[in-house]
């Protein structure tokens, strides 16, 4: 899992902060993503896409190097056992979730290119849905954490 590790600890997010920066960028990006797939080809659709796009990396750079995303994504031998079973729990929710986006995606494609929907068939469409497909294998388990835990988690500089 992506942790960035600094000299200093880890920011103390708040956990609603981080429950409300996850939901924007999980929910942002696709409707960004899906404005500029399949919206109609003017500047105002395009702008407002990528304004979508913009806000989902905006609202998921602060989750990189907080003290939830040490949790999902440190090393095991640092953790203490109860951030152990947190991220076991988080990990397995997020799993769930990413795998069966994964499925619904790969039966949308499917009928996609049966009856004619939209497919992506550039290398711009393909990169968008990679960077799309990273950003939720980021994302998810920060998000599945933030709503296990209490608002008041890293309070005590847990």
């Amino acid at each position: 899992m992506l942790y960035y590790r600094s000299r200093q600890s880890p920011r103390d997010l708040p956990v609603t902060s981080a429950r409300t920066l996850s939901l924007f960028s999980l929910l942002a990006y696709p409707a960004g993503a899906l404005l500029l797939a399949v919206g109609p080809d003017t500047l105002a659709m395009s702008l407002a896409g990528y304004a979508l796009v913009l806000v989902a990396l905006i609202s998921s750079a602060p989750l990189i190097g907080s003290s939830l995303q040490r949790v999902v994504g440190e090393e095991v031998k640092v953790l203490d056992e109860f951030e152990l079973r947190l991220r076991g729990r988080a990990m397995g929710v997020a799993y769930a979730v990413f795998t069966g986006l994964t499925l619904l995606l790969v039966l949308y494609a499917a009928i996609a290119s049966d009856k004619g929907g939209w497919f992506p068939k550039s290398y711009g469409e393909f990169n968008g849905l990679f960077w799309g497909v990273f950003l939720y294998a980021v994302v998810l388990p920060i998000a599945a954490l933030s709503w296990m835990v209490e608002p008041t988690f890293n309070d005590d500089g847990a």
